[in-house]
């Protein structure tokens, strides 16, 4: 099975100036694709510390995933220290060059020959371009361990990524033995009860419980069917539990549900700030059943925006399940949607009572004329809790469309 080792170089990563959010994209890719991530390493803007990075690397994994350090700039010192690292010359590559001539036809010259830097690369290197910027991605093989170098500028690095992995799934299908995983995502169930029923390796987070499965066959086609068979019985297992695959998320669940049973929703949402109405519009096509989202955070906005009766806020408090269940209704009515949802809570630090701590959340979801509210109290920080909050209002929204489906 192959390893990797992922280098994100810059030394604004290393500050904590800036989120790294490539080396998951990164690891996540090679996984799908039965590559096994080792270690991550973030270095900064220095010959001498990449180059040890990269020594080590080199010593533990078959293959290294670099980032960064291609601009044009002279901390951009990648493609530099590769050729003094294992002694292979810099020439120009002229399609690339090309490329940058395009891409720089409206720019005085003088920024043009600033970039020509971003030409060069080891000589014998398979060339990697770039259809998004002017950064030149390489890759070269030192032993038994294939080096590649994408930019770290996400949109560049992850099309340049893609095309990688498809050189290097040619290069490697003759090899005997195939690795492939797959993740299988599950909400409302915890951790500890999807381990007793699966002993499979998992990950929590915002209350998705991730199974990662694993299949080793002699061909792809083999691992596969293995890995079809497998989440199979994870779904017998788990259940409704179980929303996705992959890359598929709550909300995506959701949108196909609406679609499929011709509902449309609406949102009202107090502690989230819009976070659930967020999440879906992160959806192509959602505007087709989506009708409103309403941020209704003071109670003078539930009032006025929804029509929350006022006395009902006085007699039960903001944070109450019949709040929540009056927001949903409302919100139904006003945007005449199947369905409707009211969230309101406390996601602190402050604003709790000893009736109602932080992390006190009520979620109510309305379809037609049948309301469900729950009560829910979560840990964390606030950001923890309205994720938390979200998610559960998408996940209860699902579990009532299958419940739909299943009528229908």
């Amino acid at each position: 099975m192959t390893t990797a080792e992922i280098i994100t170089i810059g030394t604004e990563i290393v500050l904590g100036q800036i989120v790294d959010t490539n080396a998951s994209y990164i690891a996540r890719k090679l996984t799908e694709d039965g590559i096994r991530v080792l270690f991550q390493t973030s270095v900064g803007d220095d010959k001498g510390l990449l180059k040890s990075a990269l020594k080590i690397a080199s010593d533990r994994a078959n293959l290294i995933i670099t980032t960064g350090g291609l601009g044009p700039t002279e901390n951009d010192i990648t493609r530099e220290t590769i050729s003094e690292l294992f002694d292979i010359p810099l020439v120009p590559d002229k399609e690339a060059y090309v490329h940058i001539q395009k891409h720089l036809v409206n720019q005085h010259p003088n920024v043009q020959d600033g970039y020509k830097k971003q030409v060069m690369i080891p000589e014998g290197a398979v060339v990697i371009h770039n259809e998004n910027g002017t950064a030149t991605g390489f890759a070269i093989q030192h032993g038994d361990t294939d080096i590649v170098c994408l930019p770290g500028v996400p949109r560049e690095m992850q099309s340049m990524l893609n095309k990688y992995l498809e050189i290097y799934a040619e290069k490697h299908r003759s090899e005997e033995g195939c690795t492939l995983t797959r993740d299988i995502h599950t909400f409302g169930i915890s951790e500890r009860a999807v381990e007793d029923q699966i002993k499979a390796m998992t990950l929590v987070h915002d209350g998705i419980v991730t199974v990662n499965i694993l299949a080793t066959a002699v061909t792809r086609e083999h691992a596969v069917k293995i890995l079809d068979r497998a989440e199979q019985d994870i779904r017998e297992k788990l259940g409704h539990a179980v929303f996705g695959v992959g890359d598929e998320t709550l909300e995506s669940a959701v949108a196909m549900l609406l679609k499929k049973c011709n509902k449309t929703i609406a949102i009202a949402e107090s502690c989230t700030g819009g976070l659930v109405s967020d999440k879906l519009t992160n959806i192509p096509g959602i505007s087709e059943f989506f009708l409103e989202g309403v941020v209704a955070y003071s109670n003078k906005a539930k009032i006025d925006i929804l029509n929350v009766p006022e006395e009902l806020i006085e007699k039960y408090g903001a944070v109450s399940s019949q709040v929540a269940r009056a927001m949903a209704e409302c919100v139904k009515k006003r945007s005449s949607a199947n369905i409707g949802v009211g969230i309101t809570g406390i996601a602190g630090p402050t604003g709790a009572t000893k009736e109602k701590p932080v992390g006190l959340v009520y979620i109510a979801v309305v379809v037609d004329d049948i309301a469900e509210v729950k009560e829910c109290r979560f840990r964390g920080s606030r950001i923890d809790i309205k994720n938390f909050s979200a998610n559960t209002a998408l996940n209860m929204v699902r579990l009532k469309l299958i419940d739909n489906t299943l009528i229908l």
